[in-house]
């Protein structure tokens, strides 16, 4: 990924940094548009710098075959991905959260987004206790958040000069 194009993402603290390369944003609107009207979704697959304060996404996955979308709702399958997980896990990358869309509406996350992240984050099997969640909205608009294990959901915000709207 060149310096030119990535995005940084960083909660107001400074604790937590995203990289998100313009190729993988363009991907996700992909994904959106292909299931307008419907939700979808998938993972966020990447690395953390040796500081382990920033995520860097290197691959945006889209939804299993057995995920299920709705106007409202996406259900994230699981058919076929551990040996997605397996094949990055040998190149040093890792699951890093969850995308979805919210085609009709705000990116901001529902009680059943952040209910969900909040189990990937306490799940000791799955070596995840900071997921991060990417929600595209309809304007297009995204939202990007940390959940770190036992605290508040995080915040991230785009570093760019570039205001939310316009990153998709």
């Amino acid at each position: 990924m060149k310096p030119s194009d990535k995005i940084r993402f960083r909660s107001a603290d400074g604790r937590f940094n995203l990289l998100v390369s313009e190729r993988h944003l363009s991907d996700l609107r992909t994904f959106c548009a292909a299931a307008h009207p419907l939700e979808t979704g998938g993972i966020l697959i990447g690395y953390y710098n040796c500081r382990h304060d920033t995520a860097v996404i290197t691959e945006v996955a889209g939804p299993p075959a057995d995920s299920v979308s709705r106007p409202t709702r996406f259900y994230r399958g699981v058919r076929g991905l551990q040996p997605v997980l397996d094949d990055y896990w040998s190149k040093g990358e890792y699951y890093l959260g969850e995308w979805h869309c919210h085609p009709a509406g705000s990116p901001e996350p529902s009680l059943t987004d952040l209910r969900q992240m909040r189990s990937i984050a306490t799940d000791a099997s799955l070596q995840c206790p900071e997921p991060i969640l990417l929600i595209v909205g309809s304007s297009p608009m995204i939202n990007v958040q940390v959940l770190p294990q036992n605290e508040a959901a995080v915040l991230l915000a785009p570093t760019d000069a570039a205001p939310r709207r316009s990153i998709l």
